[in-house]
């Protein structure tokens, strides 16, 4: 079937004109709306058809409703969105079960696992059946069934059920038969409900020595006596008198209202926190990276700081996700370079993204008095700018109107929107979604953007295979490689689209949509690091960059593609603070997954 339309750049709207859409796409309009990560597949297609009506290239003869492509992508939206939102309800409920200490399992009439939380994981698979013998609590080993015998047990008695696993003789087990797991409001599809549960009191504890502002003195000998031992043993653990140990129990039970050991320990059992599992603070929290800061206008801005408070400022503006220098997630690995060379990173997050409140935004220079905003609250008078990716832009309009205090700039695989490759088809699935179709169809671009971010969460790996398969830089194809970029990557993307995806939407619809500044403008010392095998950002966007910039100088890198700062940011970042450093004499090891 044919499809004669056209698109409007100009209100991007679908008008009168001639457009040829075939089965192929108008099967990945569908195919994708029940698979997130065909998304990129869908957008080269159209991109493909874009090109065609542009070129002239057309068939059919006969013209058709010009309204029947919009409404098969509103379908597909509409389809997708509600896909989606299944798929995300099973997510919050399984990251809310995972945040309790005892495990829940949902299970079928076979044995097979439902829904379950990580906490159980080591018992019940989470893809299949539990390959371990379980038996009644207080049976021997060879009376052993597995769970699908116990699961007909438990239903045909109607009564609950303690278990033991023969492997995990620690783990207290209870399965509920599927009238009573009703009952609580557990869905019917499961034919029975296993939880698991222990007798760890450490967050229990936590809560409860806070609940009563118990001394750190008081807080280790109620840990000794929660875990058995008694009060003699205890004092003698702490190095104290029996008399110095009760005076401190006395004092516990003053607090508490507790009028006895076992009243205590029973006391700390029943702890609310002790349903959820023991928090350990991370690093960002160790070391306060995180800040926030009331604009005048009433907005909230986030930014991240790391590095010692003498020095030298410089601001990175990250591209999509923020991973290259992953300051939340590994704050101690990044301030080791940090400290290297006395550096003071700032990275600022833009409307939308993180914490910030959004605001939209008409030109990418409209960041500057926020920027502005930032160097006022960390008294700060002069700084320099790194700027990566698609962040290159962001940090450019910033510097056109802060160059007064800028000293110099350092941009890395930086993409400039006035350059157009005459191959798109060469090129990944980045520059052709916002350097083709967002160029002639950027509404289509505002709905599709939310969509690939879904894909990326929920289909990350699929997502770094294809850019491997695609790219010649073998250097990217071993840092996209790393499970540690990978997994990295899709956290920060979705923290930052915790608020929505309307933050990102805008601002990569002015990175393509013409900045409203001239570059020529910018008489600050630029420096350009663009990898020659970049299939992200073109080497020659950089080019045409590097010549319209008075005082840039273009660094070609061989073999490198668009990654390459993901390994080498220190030393990039060193020579945005001056220091006179090969761009790559330092590289950054990732973090290897706990």
């Amino acid at each position: 079937m044919n499809f004669i339309v056209c698109f409007s750049a100009q209100t991007g709207r679908i008008c009168v004109g001639t457009l040829l859409m075939d089965k192929k796409l108008t099967h990945l309009v569908y195919d994708a709306s029940l698979d997130n990560s065909l998304w990129p597949e869908l957008i080269l297609e159209l991109c493909e058809q874009l090109h065609m009506y542009k070129h002239g290239r057309l068939i059919g003869d006969a013209p058709q409703d010009i309204d029947d492509l919009a409404r098969h992508f509103q379908r597909a939206f509409a389809i997708s969105e509600r896909m989606v939102d299944l798929q995300e309800r099973t997510s919050n409920l399984v990251s809310v079960l995972n945040s309790f200490s005892f495990g829940v399992a949902l299970l079928d009439d076979e044995g097979r696992t439902i829904l379950a939380n990580d906490t159980i994981s080591d018992l019940v698979p989470s893809d299949g059946v539990a390959a371990l013998p379980f038996r009644l609590e207080d049976q021997d080993a060879t009376t052993s069934w597995p769970l699908s015998n116990w699961i007909e047990h438990c239903n045909t008695t109607g009564t609950c059920i303690n278990l033991k696993s023969c492997e995990h003789q620690s783990r207290n087990l209870l399965m509920l038969p599927r009238y009573d797991a009703v009952q609580m409001g557990f869905p019917t599809t499961a034919a029975a409900v296993l939880i698991a549960t222990h007798r760890d009191t450490t967050n229990a504890l936590a809560d409860f020595a806070k609940s009563h502002a118990l001394t750190s003195r008081e807080i280790e000998m109620v840990k000794f006596l929660a875990n058995g031992t008694d009060l003699q043993d205890t004092a003698k653990h702490m190095g104290v008198t029996y008399e110095s140990a009760r005076s401190y129990l006395k004092r516990v039970f003053q607090k508490s209202g507790c009028a006895s050991q076992a009243e205590l320990i029973e006391e700390i059992r029943r702890a609310p926190l002790n349903l959820l599992k023991p928090r350990v603070p991370d690093e960002s929290d160790q070391l306060n990276v995180r800040r926030l800061l009331r604009l005048p206008d009433g907005r909230q801005l986030e930014y991240f700081c790391l590095g010692p408070k003498t020095g030298y400022p410089v601001l990175s503006f990250d591209a999509l996700a923020g991973a290259t220098i992953d300051v939340l997630g590994a704050p101690k690995h990044c301030l080791s370079f940090l400290e290297k060379y006395h550096i003071r990173l700032i990275v600022p997050c833009r409307p939308g993204g993180f914490r910030s409140d959004l605001k939209i935004f008409k030109s990418l220079r409209d960041f500057a008095p926020d920027i502005d905003a930032i160097l006022v609250n960390e008294h700060i008078s002069r700084f320099s700018i790194f700027g990566l990716s698609f962040g290159a832009n962001s940090a450019l309009g910033v510097a056109h109107d802060l160059q007064h205090r800028v000293d110099r700039i350092v941009l890395s695989s930086p993409s400039y929107p006035v350059y157009q490759h005459p191959n798109w088809r060469d090129l990944d699935q980045f520059y052709v979604l916002w350097g083709v179709l967002g160029r002639h169809w950027p509404s289509m671009l505002r709905r599709i953007i939310p969509f690939l971010v879904r894909s990326i969460l929920q289909n990350r790996d699929r997502y770094f295979d294809r850019y491997c398969a695609r790219t010649k830089s073998l250097h990217d194809v071993e840092i996209l490689s790393h499970l540690g970029v990978r997994r990295r990557t899709a956290e920060l993307l979705a923290e930052r689209t915790l608020q929505g995806t309307e933050g990102i939407v805008e601002e990569n619809l002015l990175n393509i949509g013409g900045w409203d500044f001239d570059v020529g403008n910018i008489a600050v010392p630029v420096e350009i690091f663009h990898g020659e095998l970049d299939n992200v950002a073109p080497i020659e966007g950089s080019e045409v960059l590097s010549r319209d910039l008075p005082l840039a100088q273009l660094n070609r890198l061989e073999g490198k593609g668009h990654y390459h700062h993901m390994r080498h940011w220190p030393s990039l970042v060193a020579r945005a603070a001056g220091h006179d450093v090969a761009p790559d004499i330092d590289r950054y090891g990732f973090p290897e997954d706990p």
